[in-house]
C-alpha cells in the first residue's frame, strides 16, 4: 500500500506498533516553517513518513514527506529524497502528483510538501476479487503513457514503476484519473552522479526490465516495459515473472519470454490487440519495444476503439519474415484483429481473360511468320554410323572373408537413448494434488513432490495444484524448467487487501515467514523475501 492510501485505512485495522506511532508522534500537532499544520501520521515509505497536514492559511489539505531519522545522515539517500520533489515538480504534468514546497525541519531532516490524494492505489484494484476490464485497463495505461511522456520529455525516467506508485482519484467526474508517485529513484538524463551510475540495480524485481536487471544503462524503454508488466498484471492479475526469489526473477526477466495472457490456465479474456500491445511493451530487445510512450499511446487508442494496432502488424511481419509469398495469403494478413467489413473490389476477371487472348493470338502469328517466311531452309540430315558400345564386363563380387574360428564378428553398438531430463515440483504445504490441464479438462496426476519429463523445446505442460485451504496456483512447465522449482500456496481469503507492514520497501536479505496468519496472508504478487527496492543484486553484498 503506498504512502497516500494508508491514511484511508481505518484505524481499527491499524497494529499496535503503528497505533503507538500515532499518538507518539512529536511531529503530531506542530506546525511547520509556520504554515504547514501537521494532523496525523499516514504511512511510512523505504525513504520517509508522510503525514496529513493542513495549511493553516488556505485550510487546504495536504501531504508531507519527512525523511527518516535514521537515514537522514546519508548525504546519498538525501539526494535521492531531494531529487524526488525536483524531478517531481519539474514535469508539471497533471497526472503526476505536484510538489509545492521542500525544507528541513529544526532538527535537520529535510521535507517535502505534496498535494493530498484521496482515491485507491492501484496495487488493491488488481488485488479486487473482480477482474478489471480490456476498456479499465486500457484507459489507465493510456493515462500512464502521458504521465510517463512528460516525464521522459522532461528527460526524466521513473526507473520504478508498479501498481504501488499509481493512484486512482477522483477529479472532473472521472473515478480513475491518474496519479503517478515516488520519483525517488528517478534518473535525469545527463546526471553522471553515483546514483545513475553504470552497474547498479534500482527498482522493484517483479517490473524491472532486462536491460535494468542486468545491470546496464537505463532509457525510457525501461519505463515502457515496466508499463507492460503494469498492463499485463492488470488483464491477468498475476505478474508475467515470479519465483520465490530475488535471482529467481531477475534472471526471468533476462531469459523467459511471458506467457501470452490468452494461454494462462486458465485462459485470461484479453482482447488480442491488447495482448499484442502487451507482448510489444515486453519485448526483451530494447530495439524491438515501443520506443516512446507516444507509440504506446497511439496503439492502445486504436484497442479502444476497436481497430488494430500496429503491434499486431509488427507480429505478423516478425512470424511470417523468410516465407514465400505463396506460404502467407492476404486473406489471413486482413483477418488479424480487423475490426468490419474490408469493401469489396469490383472483379477484374474479363480484363485479364482479354488481355490473355490478345497476348496469345499475337505469339501465334509470330511464330506463324517466322516458320513459312523467314527461317532459313534445313539442310539433308547425313548419317554418321556410330559403333554399338560394348557393355562393361561386370565387377567381381565381393565375398565378405570367414572371420577366425571362435571369433565374434563385430557389431556396431546402437548409441544410448539420451537420459530424460525431470522435474521436481514441489509445495509449501506438501502433498498438493496436482491437476494436468489440456484440451479435454482437468485430470489429477498426483501429489506434490511431483516429478514430469521436461517437455520438449517448444513445448508445455499446463498444471494446477490444489491443496484445501488455499488458491488455485497454476504452472507452466517448459523446456527451459529444470531441477526442482518450489512453489508457496497462497491462503484463500474473501479480501486481499495488503496489511501495511508488507507493503514497506524491505532490503533483498529480508525474508517473510513460510506461513502467516489466515486473516492476512502473502501477497501473491510477490514471493517470500523479495523486498521492493534493489541495489546491486550481481555485485557484492553491500556491508
Amino acid at each position: 500500500m503506498s504512502e497516500h492510501a494508508e491514511h484511508l485505512e481505518p484505524e481499527d485495522d491499524l497494529d499496535d506498533e503503528e497505533e503507538v506511532a500515532r499518538h507518539t508522534d512529536p511531529l503530531i500537532g506542530q506546525t511547520i516553517d509556520g504554515r504547514y499544520e501537521i494532523i496525523q501520521r499516514c504511512g511510512e515509505g523505504g525513504m520517509g513518513v508522510v503525514y496529513q497536514a493542513k495549511h493553516v492559511v488556505l485550510g487546504k489539505p495536504l501531504a508531507m514527506k519527512v525523511l527518516r531519522a535514521d537515514v537522514s545522515k546519508d548525504d546519498e539517500i538525501i539526494t535521492r529524497f531531494r531529487q524526488e520533489a525536483q524531478s517531481a515538480s519539474a514535469i508539471g504534468s497533471p497526472h503526476i502528483i505536484d510538489i509545492s514546497d521542500f525544507g528541513q525541519l529544526p532538527d535537520g531532516s529535510t521535507y517535502f510538501v505534496m498535494e493530498f490524494l484521496d482515491g485507491q492505489e492501484l496495487t488493491s484494484l488488481i488485488e479486487d476479487d473482480e477482474a478489471i476490464s480490456n476498456q479499465r485497463a486500457v484507459k489507465i495505461a493510456m493515462q500512464l503513457c502521458d504521465a510517463l511522456g512528460a516525464a521522459h520529455d522532461a528527460g526524466i525516467v521513473h526507473r520504478d514503476m508498479k501498481p504501488d506508485n499509481v493512484f486512482l482519484i477522483r477529479r472532473m467526474g472521472d473515478d480513475d484519473f491518474v496519479k503517478v508517485l515516488d520519483f525517488g529513484i528517478a534518473k535525469v538524463g545527463g546526471a553522471n552522479s553515483k546514483l545513475t551510475k553504470a552497474g547498479q540495480v534500482f527498482g522493484t524485481p517483479h517490473y524491472m526490465s532486462p536491460e535494468q536487471c542486468a545491470g546496464q544503462a537505463v532509457d525510457r524503454r525501461t519505463d515502457i516495459y515496466a508499463l507492460g508488466v503494469i498492463l499485463y498484471e492488470m488483464v491477468c492479475g498475476q505478474v508475467p515473472f515470479d519465483a520465490d526469489n530475488l535471482m529467481g526473477i531477475l534472471t526471468k526477466h533476462i531469459y523467459e519470454q511471458p506467457i501470452p495472457p490468452h494461454t494462462l490456465p486458465p485462459p485470461v479474456n484479453v482482447d488480442p490487440g491488447l495482448e499484442a500491445v502487451i507482448l510489444k511493451c515486453l519485448s526483451k530487445s530494447t530495439d524491438t519495444r515501443y520506443q516512446t510512450m507516444a507509440e504506446v499511446k497511439a496503439d492502445l487508442a486504436q484497442v479502444a476503439r476497436g481497430g488494430t494496432p500496429d503491434a499486431v502488424l509488427d507480429e505478423v511481419q516478425r512470424n511470417t519474415a523468410g516465407l514465400k509469398p505463396s506460404d502467407v495469403t492476404g486473406a489471413h494478413l486482413l483477418d488479424v484483429g480487423v475490426g468490419g467489413d474490408a469493401p469489396e473490389e469490383p472483379s477484374r476477371l474479363p480484363l485479364v481473360v482479354g488481355a490473355a487472348i490478345g497476348l496469345l493470338a499475337l505469339v501465334a502469328t509470330g511464330v506463324l511468320v517466322y516458320t513459312y517466311v523467314l527461317a532459313p531452309p534445313e539442310p539433308d540430315p547425313v548419317p554418321i554410323a556410330q559403333p554399338d558400345p560394348e557393355p562393361p564386363e561386370p565387377d567381381p563380387p565381393v565375398v565378405p572373408e570367414d572371420p577366425p574360428a571362435g571369433v565374434q564378428p563385430e557389431v556396431d553398438p546402437e548409441p544410448p537413448a539420451p537420459a530424460a531430463v525431470m522435474v521436481t515440483i514441489h509445495s509449501e504445504p506438501e502433498s498438493a494434488e496436482v491437476y494436468r490441464v489440456d484440451d479435454q479438462g482437468e485430470t489429477l496426476a498426483g501429489n506434490t513432490p511431483f516429478e514430469l519429463e521436461q517437455p520438449a523445446a517448444g513445448q508445455f505442460v499446463n498444471l494446477v495444484l490444489r491443496q484445501a485451504g488455499y488458491e488455485d496456483h497454476p504452472v507452466r512447465v517448459g523446456h527451459a524448467t529444470r531441477g526442482e522449482v518450489h512453489l508457496n500456496l497462497r491462503q484463500a481469503r474473501s479480501s486481499r487487501r495488503r496489511s501495511r507492514q508488507q507493503t514497506q520497501e524491505t532490503t533483498p536479505t529480508q525474508t517473510e515467514e513460510t506461513t502467516a496468519p489466515a486473516e492476512d496472508p502473502p501477497p501473491r504478487r510477490r514471493g517470500p523475501g523479495i523486498g521492493s527496492e534493489v541495489l546491486d543484486p550481481w555485485g557484492n553484498p553491500r556491508d
